[in-house]
């Protein structure tokens, strides 16, 4: 599975009115009967979204999405919800995090009154835990699937979020409504 494929499967799981658990189940029944190599493939390619995620510049927006509630978790988990969203908006939010303030679900939450339904917080947790589930069930993997990606490829695969752009941390909210005006007009009531 390349990439592309990746994003494909992951965006195939969502159209109108589906839940997470129905996406769940339609993402855990393609890597059931997928190749192990796709398998391993999918772990790694949702491992590597983090690394362009993991910027304080897009966790401040999380941040004023959620109220000024988005700790260390809940910014793990905002992520594989911003991988749920599908790559252009994802993409779009990596380059820009404010971008966010134009994606249609973001538009919907800010109309949501408080506090929200399961199903409408920023956060995906169990989307990684798809192909785990589905790793336990296979005779082909040998234990956690994760634990499998990183030793037999060598690759690292990120649990905590750990950004390096500090200047982005400790910004005022004058300078956040300035740095994310979209986002800020949509949840400043929130986060004051």
């Amino acid at each position: 599975m390349n990439v592309d494929e990746f994003w494909a499967l992951v965006e195939a799981s969502a159209y109108p009115g589906v839940t997470r658990s129905e996406r769940e189940a339609f993402l855990h029944d393609r890597l059931r009967h997928s190749a192990r190599s796709d398998l391993l493939d999918f772990v790694q390619h949702l491992s590597a979204t983090r690394e362009g995620a993991n910027t304080f510049r897009l966790w401040r927006a999380a941040d004023i999405l959620m109220g000024g509630h988005c700790g260390t978790d809940s910014f793990h988990y905002f992520q594989m919800w911003l991988v749920g969203l599908g790559r252009d908006a994802y993409s779009a939010a990596i380059a820009d995090p404010d971008s966010l303030g134009t994606v249609p679900e973001v538009h919907r939450l800010a109309l949501l009154p408080k506090p929200w339904q399961d199903d409408d917080y920023l956060d995906w947790e169990s989307l990684e835990y798809v192909a785990c589930e589905v790793g336990e069930a296979r005779s082909d993997i040998a234990g956690d699937v994760r634990d499998v990606v990183s030793e037999e490829r060598g690759v690292l695969l990120r649990f905590d979020p750990n950004p390096d752009d500090v200047e982005w941390l400790h910004l005022d909210s004058a300078e956040v409504a300035r740095r994310y005006p979209r986002l800020w007009a949509l949840f400043s009531e929130a986060n004051r």
